[in-house]
């Protein structure tokens, strides 16, 4: 595998989706807020990098993906320490979502490279690089046992491991400059929305399961990082079977992954949502790895263009799943499966075209 500087700052760049999850509690007693502002300070990244995803392919299209991802990684390293220093909640969630503007620069300037560097095995470096996504997950859920000793300097510590991961990939040469005109293919478009609900369901399931195991299921089970944390080492599994999509029919393999990470929620209405979990960040992963070697293989020279089309999709559309699971209540799994179902059916609008 070509690309290893990337890999490596993927997996940094994972680390700052998750490393303020364990430490909402102590956020929202600082602040002094109701429990229910907590989720607030994800959804402000997701908004950071979902809105400013195509924006961020077009400054690619001009700059060319090196200084994009370069560019990218730089404004996230500046994050960990602006939220360090928030004096206010609305300056906290203001400084998360830079981190998400800055993810946006570096995700498909990201996967674009990888595909230039690995053209003769594309689903397998796209899968690496979604399990690395879990193993810098992983890395972020735990970070919270260094900011109980260290305090700043924990935060300073992943502002430098990101800073050097930009001048690592800008010192890399390969470079291009992504044709735009590939964000009017709607095989893209439909090849988003067939996967925004395989997205939304993954992480509906690491937020609100926690919850919903209390009050529905009268279980004390773990507590949501742990929870996360498990669905996170499954998806590491799932990337690593990306190689799958360079060996057999992509489309094939993407409907079945689709199906099998979604349709096991079902399970977490009974006593098997261990298993339940497990394959489905197996193939949700999987899903996920499949999705991004299809867009790439439609795109071309554009890929990191497509690349930025289906994750737009699939985090604003995605995360609405949240909201409507919540107000779900018990029937939260049954309403996000039916939804998730419904938009995997463009995937067959999608195969006339292709």
């Amino acid at each position: 595998m070509n690309g290893k500087r990337i890999f490596f700052a993927r997996t940094i760049y994972a680390i700052q989706w998750f490393y303020l999850a364990p430490l909402l509690p102590s956020i929202i007693e600082k602040y002094s807020l109701p429990l229910s502002f907590a989720g607030l300070v994800p959804l402000s990244f997701f908004i950071g990098s979902g809105s400013m995803q195509l924006p961020s392919a077009f400054v690619a299209s001009k700059i060319g993906l090196r200084r994009s991802l370069f560019s990218g990684l730089l404004i996230m390293s500046l994050s960990p320490l602006l939220v360090y220093f928030s004096g206010s909640f609305l300056q906290l969630l203001l400084s998360y979502m830079l981190a998400g503007v800055g993810a946006s620069l570096f995700f498909s300037s990201g996967g674009g490279l990888l595909v230039l560097l690995n053209k003769d095995r594309p689903s397998t470096a796209l899968g690496i690089y979604n399990s690395l996504f879990s193993l810098g997950g992983l890395l972020g859920l735990n970070w919270i046992l260094l900011e109980r000793y260290l305090g700043f300097i924990s935060f300073a510590l992943i502002s430098l491991m990101t800073l050097f991961s930009s001048v690592l990939c800008y010192l890399d040469k390969s470079d291009l400059k992504p044709n735009w005109n590939v964000v009017r293919d709607k095989r893209i478009f439909y090849l988003g929305l067939s996967t925004a609900g395989v997205w939304g369901v993954y992480y509906v399931i690491g937020e609100l399961f926690p919850t919903f195991s209390l009050y529905y299921l009268h279980i004390s089970l773990v507590s949501s990082s742990e929870f996360t944390g498990l669905l996170l080492l499954s998806s590491m599994l799932g990337g690593s079977l990306g190689f799958l999509g360079d060996k057999v029919g992509k489309l094939r393999l993407f409907l079945i992954s689709s199906i099998l990470g979604t349709v096991p929620s079902l399970l977490l209405y009974t006593q098997a949502f261990l298993p339940a979990i497990f394959i489905v960040g197996i193939f949700n992963e999987l899903a996920i790895s499949v999705l991004y070697s299809l867009t790439t293989s439609i795109a071309k020279e554009g890929s990191s263009i497509g690349l930025a089309e289906v994750n737009t999709i699939d985090i604003l559309l995605g995360m609405s799943l949240q909201p409507i699971g919540s107000f779900s209540g018990y029937f939260i799994w049954i309403v996000n499966l039916l939804i998730a179902m419904a938009l995997t059916s463009f995937l067959f609008k999608l195969r006339l075209r292709i």
